[in-house]
C-alpha cells in the first residue's frame, strides 16, 4: 500500500508522552523545521537527505508526513529498521513521492517533515542535511517540547539575521499543533532597538509558511548586520508544543546557505527589547 494511515497519535502530536529527559533526548516523534526538494536560485536543486537511527531495543516502523503552506502530502510509512540500525536517503521527499500515489506534489516544495514511530514506545532520532551540489546546512530532528517550541509566555529569538549586498535571510515557521498560531515580529539591531515595522503571522494547524523577514518589516533597503527576529506568540496554546522556527542566511553570490535555530529568550522585563520593557 502506498499511502498509510497511521494511528491518531501520530496526528496529534500533542498527545504524545514526554519520555525524554532533555530536550535533545530520543523522542517517538521528531520534527525537521525545514526539508525541500525544489530548483535552486542560480540553477542546481535543493534536496534534503535524511537519516533516521532506532535507539530502540527492537524493530520499529516510522511514518512521514510532510506539511507545507499548500498543505500536506500523504502519511506515509518506511521500514523496517532494525534496532540500533539508522537508513538514510539522499531525497526524502523524493522517496515519499515515490510511495504516495495520491498524486500529491512532492517537488517544488518546502515545508515541515514530521517522522514518527509509529507504535509510540520506540525512539529515534533524526538528522536532516540540505544539500545543492557542494553547498548545504543541516538541520537536528526536534523534539516537540517548550525548550524547542514559541508559544504564549515563551518567546523566542532568531540571531545573526542579515540584509546586505552579499547576504539575504529567510526565516520558515512551522506550526506543530492543531491549534491555530498567531506570531509578532521585531527585527532588533545590535543596541536593542527596532528596525521598521513589527508585523504579525497567522499560521493554520500543522501549517508551514516562510518569509524574508526585512521585507516584512518594511526594510527593502540598506545594510543591516548583528541583528536577531524577536517572536512573541500572541494566540496560540501555552502548552510544550507551539512554533518550530528558523532562519536561513544566503550568500547572494553563491547562493550557499547556514542554518540558524530558534533559541529562547526568556520573560525577564528588564531583558526585553525595547517594545516590550514593562
Amino acid at each position: 500500500m502506498k499511502r498509510i494511515l497511521l494511528v491518531a497519535g501520530f496526528l496529534v502530536l500533542a498527545a504524545q508522552l514526554p519520555l525524554w529527559g532533555y530536550d535533545s533526548s530520543p523522542s517517538h516523534i521528531q520534527i525537521i523545521p525545514e526539508v525541500i526538494w525544489a530548483a535552486a536560485t542560480g540553477g542546481g536543486t535543493w534536496v534534503t537527505e535524511l537519516q533516521i537511527t532506532n535507539l530502540s531495543s527492537f524493530e520499529i516502523h516510522v511514518g512521514l508526513r510532510f506539511d507545507t503552506a499548500a498543505g500536506s502530502g500523504g502519511t506515509i510509512l518506511i521500514g523496517p529498521i532494525a534496532a540500533a540500525n539508522s537508513v538514510k536517503y539522499s531525497n526524502i521527499l523524493d522517496t515519499m513521492d515515490a510511495l504516495d500515489g495520491s498524486g500529491w506534489v512532492y517537488y517544488g516544495n518546502v515545508g515541515g517533515l514530521v517522522v514518527c514511530e509509529t507504535s509510540l514506545t520506540g525512539l529515534i532520532q533524526v538528522q536532516a542535511k540540505t544539500v545543492n551540489g557542494n553547498y548545504g546546512k543541516t538541520f537536528p530532528g526536534l523534539n516537540v517540547v517548550a525548550g524547542n517550541t514559541a508559544a504564549e509566555g515563551r518567546p523566542v529569538i532568531i540571531q545573526d539575521i542579515v540584509r546586505s549586498s552579499a547576504y539575504r535571510t529567510s526565516v520558515g515557521v512551522y506550526n506543530s499543533n492543531d491549534t491555530e498560531f498567531t506570531a509578532d515580529f521585531w527585527v532588533i539591531d545590535a543596541a536593542g532597538e527596532t528596525v521598521g515595522s513589527s508585523f504579525s503571522k497567522t499560521i493554520p494547524a500543522y501549517g508551514f509558511l516562510s518569509f524574508n523577514p526585512f521585507t516584512q518589516a518594511g526594510i527593502t533597503s540598506g545594510t543591516y548586520e548583528n541583528c536577531l527576529l524577536y517572536v512573541e506568540v500572541s494566540s496560540g496554546s501555552s502548552a510544550s508544543y507551539g512554533l518550530m522556527l528558523y532562519g536561513s542566511l544566503a550568500n547572494n553570490y553563491s547562493n550557499d546557505t547556514c542554518a540558524l535555530l530558534a533559541k529562547q529568550y526568556g520573560s525577564a522585563p528588564s531583558l526585553l527589547p525595547p517594545p516590550f520593557r514593562r
